[in-house]
């Protein structure tokens, strides 16, 4: 039966009890104040407290005595949607789904308090106990009892990454509060206009709506009102809980980042602290209640349930897993059947060898890549997000089965048929077949054994370490010997013909070392395991695998390395001719560069070749120190602090108010002699780019961009100040040097240099007059105060004059500011010949310039000091004019000499299809002095200075 059926009439519309009362308005009356008092029955809830206030749970409006109060009032509003006409009913219905929501919400809100309260406090509790052992390292240094202290914290870092996975939903209840928030604001009789909405409501019902003193009415706005208070509640509740949400999710970052550091503190320190008892009878004793917990399915029990709570919470990380699984065994096929006919295939079939093996070596890297990317990333999500026991066991043993299938498949890969060796390496392997079966066969138990040891070494808190994972540790190394024992045995070793060609003859004579060394391994770490040191052998097997395939990797990238160092340089350059042949080195073969300037980028190509050398070596060492300095704790020793540097950081933080603020953080930086070391590195790379960069501006840029002598020198002034400027801010930032600590030094510095040298700064300023302004070139004669010459060299600071008994003399270039400067041109024994050919656009102008100056370096009557220059004037549709300047000796004569460089040129662009149809006219030449009479005159006998206009005027006369 509907409850609807059974409710109670309209008040009014039955006419017989309106004419049973003897005063209509009196019977209203009687109706308003029981409607009235049947509406106010369901209480307004509590409003939440501001944000002001202190957060006191006794007075939170979600407390447990609010929420037994709203579900009273839910009551009383499903009871008065029984009662009420069909109109009120329906409001007061959706009111009591209202009320349930908060309800709801406040239940969640509570819990969620609960959750950030725990969470803190045990935050608050582990960055103290991390303190307190950091603190304590400092002063006692690394005791047996704090040893032991640290072990039993890494437990625990284990079950608290459980706990918090459990809480750290935050992206998923962030979207769920928000999109109850949104469906808040789509209720269309939300109360906020409750006389316009219950008009609205009694019109749509076929009331008359005009009737404002009907109890109907009045019970119907103040329904809405009600409702009105209860969504403000409901908005202001999903603010609250999406702010604790929010909270939550900082505390849990806040929690994970410091388990990372005490991780990292536990793994640096506990390194050489014994993790078991030394090997003996009680383990044998204990093989069998081992292999019981392997196979036992409770110990598991919560891996599934794990499992499906892992994909529920982040459905769309477990399609990106499944996928990239997938696609990386896709790529892993591609790549392998690329890497087999690599050779064959149409875009590779006229590569070089060098090219081949360059591609070749890429893919076999990648190839090996495959297996252990998938089995790694298996690890990584089992390991991240909701874990629990089971999964984080999981997690471990697919990564450690993920380095040991690393370990394998790169040298599986280069030893394949039709692979890196066969195609690529000129040599001869005649166990080759059997050492890749060996290989295949032996690399799948390494990895199970991987799995299995680590899981059972990690089960019921490392309980079966000492005797199951122990003993197949042992046995997996004994595996492990043997193979090294095929593999690099003197005579008949797998690796022995590699020795011999690749490794030199020091190293083959010495191969016997290598080979006890090899065997020695395995033995150590049994050794190690026997002693108890179960966590020390697993460090060092990880940092073992990492270094091994660094290197194996290396080994096979190094010539494809070379061969697009190579590439580049030349591409950058534009020295080598299409049709450069190469050695096997991949370098220019002798006496063939190309051009006369060939010589000089290769010697500048060894130079940067050796710094880059140096950098990766430098490289290499402070990545294997990085990675091997926590396995011997003593090597700390040899790198002291020197002083400690405080920097003053903003860091994000959440207040008591659970509101996000930004804070000033005081951060403690130890400045070691490591520091000081890198620092000079630093200072040495600048320096020695600084010496490389004329020559690289060189080859570089002067090659495509025709710059004057001003600009090119300001450019490269501007290029070692930026280097020299980059290097040493580095360099003060490896050593602590703040700009707050000295910059009043530096303003100190300034001024007194300001008024010191107040002549070096005038100079510099003439120096960017001369150089850009250009009041004489290289090569003219001029005269500043005293003194004649020819201009030799112009720098930022001075120009060079020389004259004719070689004397240099050194001009500050304030002096072109405040003294008359005279430029007597060409009036000396140099001559000018200038020179404009049209040459056709199917050439750069750069490489047109380069030759035409290598052709008048080539001519023996020119003069390579000032040198040949030419310069791109202008560019039309189909063709383009370059000017050529040469300076020859006077007594020659400079216009029949310019013909016969003319026809020359000519000739030379005619053979090279580069010669325009159309030709320019020759620039006017200078006046020169040629004849002997005009020589004597030219100088004054009594002072020296240059007298051209007579001596000019004289041969006009003549003529």
């Amino acid at each position: 039966m509907n409850p609807r059926s059974v409710q109670r009439p309209y008040p009014g519309a039955n006419s017989s009890l309106q004419l049973a009362t003897k005063d209509g308005s009196s019977n209203r009356s009687d109706w308003e104040t029981q409607n009235s008092t049947e509406a106010t029955t369901a209480s307004y809830p509590l409003l939440p407290r501001q944000r002001t206030e202190a957060d006191d749970w006794r007075q939170s409006p979600y407390a447990d005595i609010h929420v037994r109060a709203a579900r009273q009032t839910e009551s009383r509003f499903r009871s008065l949607a029984q009662t009420s006409d069909p109109i009120a009913a329906d409001i007061a219905e959706k009111n009591a789904e209202l009320v349930q929501q908060w309800i709801a919400l406040a239940t969640e809100y509570n819990q969620l308090a609960s959750q950030v309260h725990a969470a803190k406090s045990q935050l608050d509790a582990t960055r103290t106990d991390y303190e307190d052992v950091n603190q304590k390292l400092t002063q006692h240094g690394l005791t047996p009892t704090i040893g032991l202290l640290l072990r039993h914290k890494k437990d625990q870092l284990d079950q608290w990454k459980i706990e918090n996975s459990q809480t750290a939903l935050a992206s998923e209840a962030l979207g769920k509060s928000r999109q109850q928030q949104l469906e808040l604001d789509l209720i269309r009789l939300d109360g906020s206009e409750p006389q316009q909405q219950a008009t609205e409501v009694l019109t749509a019902a076929g009331y008359d709506a005009n009737r404002y003193g009907d109890p109907l009415r009045l019970q119907v706005e103040e329904l809405l009102r009600q409702r009105s208070a209860w969504i403000r509640s409901l908005q202001v509740g999903y603010q609250d809980q999406q702010q604790k949400i929010s909270e939550l999710d900082s505390i849990a970052t806040d929690s994970q980042a410091l388990a990372n550091d005490y991780r990292v503190l536990i793994d640096r320190h506990v390194m050489w602290i014994r993790s078991d008892e030394p090997l003996g009878l009680r383990d044998a004793r204990n093989l069998k209640g081992g292999m019981a917990a392997l196979f036992d399915s409770n110990r598991s029990g919560d891996f599934g349930p794990t499992f499906e709570r892992k994909i529920s919470t982040n459905p769309v990380g477990a399609i990106g897993l499944l996928v990239g699984i997938v696609l990386i065994l896709v790529l892993r096929w591609l790549a392998k059947a690329t890497l087999i006919t690599i050779g064959n295939r149409k875009r590779m079939r006229k590569a070089s060898p060098q090219k081949r093996k360059l591609f070749a070596g890429v893919l076999t890297v990648l190839v090996a890549l495959g297996i252990p990317a998938v089995l790694f990333w298996i690890g990584r999500w089992l390991g991240t997000g909701v874990v629990s026991e089971a999964t984080l066991h999981a997690s471990s043993a697919f990564c450690a089965a993920s380095l040991v299938a690393w370990l394998i498949e790169v040298p599986r890969q280069w030893l394949r048929a039709d692979g890196y060796l066969d195609q690529h390496v000129d040599i001869e392997m005649p166990r080759q077949p059997r050492a890749m079966k060996y290989l295949t066969i032996i690399g799948m138990g390494l990895v199970i054994a991987a799995y299995t040891i680590t899981l059972m070494s990690e089960v019921d808190h490392g309980m079966w370490r000492g005797s199951v994972a122990r003993v197949g540790f042992i046995l997996t190394m004994l595996l492990v010997g043997w193979t090294m024992h095929l593999t690099l045995r003197p005579v008949g070793g797998f690796f022995e013909p590699l020795i011999e060609k690749f490794c030199g003859s020091v190293i083959h004579r010495g191969r016997f070392l290598m080979y006890l060394a090899g065997i020695g391994l395995p033995l150590f770490l049994i050794a190690l395991s026997a002693l108890g040191y179960s966590v020390t052998t697993h460090e060092i097997i990880q940092r073992i695998i990492i270094t091994a395939v660094t290197m194996m990797s290396a080994a096979i990238l190094w010539a494809g390395v070379k061969y697009v160092s190579a590439e580049a340089w030349d591409l950058l350059t534009g020295t080598r001719s299409p049709k450069q042949e190469r050695d096997e080195y991949n370098e220019p073969e002798a006496g063939r560069v190309a051009g006369a300037l060939g010589e000089h980028f290769l010697e500048l190509k060894h130079h940067l070749a050796f710094l880059c050398q140096c950098a990766m070596v430098l490289g290499a060492v402070v990545c294997f120190g990085w990675l091997w300095i926590d396995v011997f704790p003593n090597v700390r020793m040899g790198n002291p602090v020197l002083w400690t540097v405080e920097d003053t950081v903003e860091q994000a933080s959440v207040n008591a108010m659970g509101q996000t603020v930004m804070q000033s953080v005081v951060e403690t930086t130890p400045v070691t002699a490591v520091h000081l070391l890198l620092a000079a590195g630093t200072l040495f790379v600048a320096f020695q780019l600084a010496k490389l960069l004329p020559a690289l501006f060189d080859a570089l840029v002067l090659q495509r961009v025709s710059f004057d002598e001003g600009m090119e020198h300001f450019t490269l002034v501007l290029g070692r100040f930026l280097l020299f400027s980059v290097g040493c801010f580095i360099a003060c930032k490896w050593i602590g040097v703040r700009w707050h600590t000295i910059q009043w030094l530096a303003v100190g510095l300034m001024i007194g240099l300001g008024f010191g040298l107040q002549d070096m700064v005038r100079n510099l300023f003439g120096g960017f007059i001369v150089l850009f302004e250009k009041p004489a070139r290289l090569g003219d004669l001029i005269t500043v105060g005293n003194f004649t010459g020819r201009v030799a060299a112009q720098r930022l600071r001075t120009t060079v004059l020389s004259d004719d008994d070689g004397r240099e003399v050194i001009i500050p270039n304030k002096n072109f500011v405040s003294d008359d400067v005279v430029n007597w041109m060409g009036a000396g024994r140099l001559s000018v010949i200038p020179m404009e050919v049209a040459v056709t656009r199917d050439e750069r102008p750069a490489d047109l310039c380069r030759t035409l100056q290598e052709l008048m370096i080539e001519q023996p009557e020119v003069l390579l000091t000032p040198a040949p220059q030419a310069t791109l004037v202008c560019v039309g549709q189909r063709s383009q004019r370059i000017e050529v300047r040469a300076w020859i000796e006077q007594g020659q004569n400079a216009e029949r000499y310019r013909d016969q460089l003319l026809k020359l040129v000519r000739r030379h662009l005619l053979e090279a299809n580069l010669l325009a149809q159309n030709q320019p006219s020759q620039p006017e030449m200078r006046d020169v002095l040629t004849k002997k009479d005009d020589s004597e005159d030219f100088f004054d006998d009594d002072f020296g200075q240059p007298r051209i206009s007579d001596a000019i005027r004289k041969r006009k006369r003549r003529a």
